[in-house]
């Protein structure tokens, strides 16, 4: 082989056994909507506006500006505060919802191996639908304690609630509801 045919080589058109974009990009198509997402998120609401304090020097005329410039400030925070859930309040509807769809889905789990128990250990003939409708049941239930897992606690931050939270769920319900489906007839 001569030196100079490995120093002049040039690489060929036909040199990568994969197919070559012209402009040399390579752009999956699947990654262009997580591109899309990331390139402008939006979220659920508007963000927040951020404010920028700057001092100035007081005067007698600046004292009412002030005065105003710190209520407008104090309402924006009060309206972007509005619908924040406190963070008390979340922890005692988790903890609700983990009693109230965790103990019926325990239940619910446990009947599995009871019934067949019956059918093979004790030889005791058990409809397949009995399991069914006892797990349809108990499955169910859980769901729904979701629900009232979060509809019972209480959702004042500076009151704790009863220990089964029926006197909070039936506060409660109405407003649970109108949320859901007067949701969409907000004031903007």
């Amino acid at each position: 082989m001569e030196p100079s045919s490995l120093t002049s080589a040039q690489p060929s058109k036909s040199s990568s056994p994969f197919p070559v974009n012209p402009q040399n990009q390579i752009r999956p198509l699947y990654l262009l909507p997580l591109h899309a997402t990331l390139n402008s998120p939006k979220g659920f609401g508007s963000p927040p506006k951020k404010n920028k304090k700057t001092k100035k020097s007081k005067s007698s005329g600046d004292d009412n500006e002030e005065e105003e410039e710190e209520e407008e400030e104090e309402e924006e925070e009060n309206e972007a505060e509005a619908g924040v859930i406190p963070e008390v309040v979340t922890n005692r509807m988790i903890s609700r919802m983990g009693f109230t769809v965790g103990i019926p889905l325990l239940v619910g789990l446990l009947f599995f191996p009871f019934f067949y128990y019956l059918k093979v250990g004790l030889k005791i003939d058990v409809p397949t639908w009995v399991p069914f409708i006892v797990s349809f049941i108990f499955f169910g239930t859980a769901l729904l304690g979701v629900s009232y897992g979060i509809v019972s606690s209480s959702w004042d931050p500076l009151r704790e609630g009863s220990v089964l939270g029926w006197n909070e769920a039936q506060k409660n319900w109405p407003v649970f509801w109108q949320s859901i489906w007067g949701g969409g007839s907000r004031k903007k």
